[in-house]
């Protein structure tokens, strides 16, 4: 592994005056030229996928089919829709002119903001520096991203610092590295954007940090995503997609289901399930399958050792560990019906993000919801049921950053839906086009003609000119309107009807 020399406040002070300089001077004004770092992107991800997968083994001992699902073909994916759509997004938007402004046109214009601060994460760490530098590189900005911290994911930080230098002009997009000084020395600085991936506490940094200069900021953060298990649901089905979900990635994942509601009639069935579902996933020794990762660092490690140890009598699979290998077995703690232990348990507390999941049993749906609105609105809410009205009414009686049914995590692959937080979950959205959106500025756009002036706007203001600005200025409701458009189409065809119906007489006169 390289290592990696931290930043100095010096070289982040000379790295941000190069970015806004580079903005200034138009350097990825034309969309041509934020196609062609796009393509550099495009090239960094697609040529480099061994030395990706080297670096993730040894950082987070993620299996090379895990990183393309979670990552790379993610990265891909978004890019070749910037790449295909730019000149769609960026194309002036026609809206309609209102009354007082005719003659005139109306377009909102996208326009870059200037230079953006995107701040990487240790779980899924290509994608979540790649897809947000994406966004900003197609809206027009130049970019600095923070790469995750010092001992984290190390080797992956060490690649992805080499490959933009080799791939992407420094002159638009450089980076970060380092600890905690680096990024306070990061944070002072003015920034048209910053966008940030993490936990609570790095999102009330960041947005203090930032509003010091009246900074706008996307926060990608998490909380705890509950997920509901209804009696109607495929069981096997729900097992196999919740232990997914869960423990993919070791529980790194800031959308898995963080805890379970299962419904009491079936909760036994559905718990042997799950833990059949774990043993056929990473077998009777999971520190022993290549398909299941490890803990970021033994930091990590002992606060989630120290949550199962605390609700060791709830254990019912896994709970082994091995502190020097940041191993902690696939865990689930039943709390059963026991909902006055289970909301005091240490593994409800705060989000997990790590391999344990929590469940109750639950009567009635009601309860549910109302526990789950008493808490943080949450990042993602998942439920399993195949009764319709059930699943439209936990969508709608809850609040979330998202909502799933019959699945898990799944949504965050799908560039057409805004993917981001609600309340303490996060604040904004990006991927696809809402990436492009998240990273620009809505222009207001009004060109107005030099004739048909309204006289009555200008002072002196008289009686009878207040008498025409509000005849001229007053909302006209959508009915209004319609019933004008159909009194104007009927009284057109009544005067065309009429006109033809004159020149047929008129014929048949000289006939």
């Amino acid at each position: 592994m390289t290592t990696l020399q931290p930043s100095t406040a010096a070289s982040i002070e000379a790295d941000v005056t190069t970015l806004r300089a580079s903005f200034r001077q138009g350097k990825l004004k034309s969309l041509e030229s934020r196609k062609r770092i796009l393509r550099q992107i495009q090239k960094l991800v697609s040529e480099n996928t061994p030395l990706f997968e080297e670096a993730i083994m040894k950082d987070l001992h993620r299996h090379p089919s895990e990183l393309f699902l979670a990552e790379i073909a993610h990265v891909l994916s978004e890019v070749q829709e910037a790449l295909d759509y730019l000149d769609d997004w960026a194309a002036p938007e026609k809206v309609s002119t209102n009354l007082a402004n005719i003659p005139g046109t109306s377009r909102i214009v996208r326009e870059p903001l200037g230079v953006c601060c995107i701040i990487d994460t240790f779980n899924y760490p290509i994608s979540l520096a790649l897809a947000p530098l994406i966004g900003c590189i197609s809206a027009g900005n130049c970019g600095l991203v923070r790469l995750p911290p010092e001992g984290t994911c190390d080797n992956i930080s060490a690649a992805l610092a080499s490959l933009i230098d080799k791939y992407i002009d420094a002159d638009v997009v450089r980076y970060v590295v380092g600890g905690i000084e680096p990024n306070i020395a990061m944070l002072k600085h003015k920034f048209d954007l910053i966008f940030v991936t993490g936990g609570l506490t790095i999102g009330k940094i960041v947005a203090r940090a930032a509003a010091e200069h009246l900074t706008p900021t996307i926060l990608e953060l998490g909380g705890k995503s509950p997920c509901i298990v209804d009696e109607s649901v495929d069981l096997k089905l729900a097992a196999k997609r919740i232990a997914w979900g869960s423990f993919m990635n070791c529980g790194h994942t800031c959308v898995r289901p963080d805890y379970l509601l299962i419904h009491s009639k079936i909760a036994d069935t559905f718990v042997r399930l799950l833990i059949d579902q774990l043993r056929e996933f990473f077998g009777d020794d999971p520190q022993q399958s290549s398909s299941y990762g490890r803990i970021v660092n033994q930091g990590h490690t002992k606060r989630l050792v120290g949550i199962v140890e605390s609700d060791r009598a709830f254990v019912i699979h896994g709970g082994k560990s091995d502190l020097a290998d940041r191993y902690l077995a696939p865990t689930l703690l039943n709390f059963k019906s026991n909902f006055q232990a289970f909301e005091a348990s240490a593994s409800m507390q705060d989000e997990l993000f790590g391999p344990v999941l929590p469940m109750v049993y639950y009567d009635q749906l009601d309860p549910v919801l109302d526990f789950i609105n008493g808490r943080p609105k949450p990042l993602a809410l998942y439920v399993f049921a195949t009764n319709s009205r059930m699943i439209d009414t936990v969508m709608k009686g809850t609040t979330s950053g998202g909502f799933v049914a019959n699945d898990t995590i799944v949504h965050y692959l799908n560039s057409h839906l805004p993917f981001g937080g609600v309340g303490g979950s996060g604040m904004g959205a990006y991927h696809g086009k809402h990436s492009f959106e998240a990273f620009s500025h809505k222009k207001s756009v009004l060109l107005r003609g030099s004739y048909l002036d309204l006289p009555q706007r200008y002072m002196p203001y008289t009686p009878s000119g207040f008498r025409v600005l509000k005849l001229a200025l007053s909302p006209i409701t959508r009915g209004q309107v319609r019933f004008a458009l159909g009194t104007t189409i009927v009284t057109l065809a009544a005067i065309a009807f009429a006109f033809f119906q004159a020149k047929l007489k008129a014929k048949l006169t000289k006939a």
